[in-house]
């Protein structure tokens, strides 16, 4: 895969809502700019992966930590065009690398592949407001 790969920026918006709705991640397409700023709050690392002329966005890692030990995968995804060819783990690398933390904690739904990378599993919850009565 010859994707650069680089930090996000306001003009990877567009992009990165096309894999997020691909996904059906309802919550982070729903307010655009919210999901935007939420990108690059405090102790976020976001990253793309551009590829091509036009630098479409073929994945995307949303990553917080704080920037020492622990960090915590919100969000990867990469389009369905380049799956399969290392997008994936090239993304988890240079956020971890980026970051400085020496672990990565995920929820997935995807176990086949991170079961590639680690022998650790883990389980985990997902919780939204709507499960606890919150809007």
């Amino acid at each position: 895969m010859a994707a650069r790969i680089e930090p996000y920026a306001a003009e990877h918006l567009d992009g990165v809502l096309a894999l997020f709705a691909a996904e059906r991640w309802l919550t982070l397409i729903e307010d655009p700019a919210r999901t935007g700023r939420a990108l690059v709050a405090p102790g976020c690392t976001t990253l793309v992966a551009l590829d091509g002329p036009d630098d479409t966005v073929d994945g995307v890692i949303w990553m917080q930590s704080d920037g020492e030990i622990q960090a915590h995968v919100s969000a990867i995804t990469v389009g369905a065009s380049p799956r399969g060819q290392g997008l994936g783990r090239q993304l988890i690398t240079a956020a971890l690398d980026r970051t400085g933390v020496t672990r990565v904690d995920l929820i997935s739904v995807a176990d086949e592949f991170y079961g590639k990378m680690t022998e650790r599993r883990f389980q985990g919850f997902r919780i939204t407001r709507g499960d606890v009565g919150l809007r």
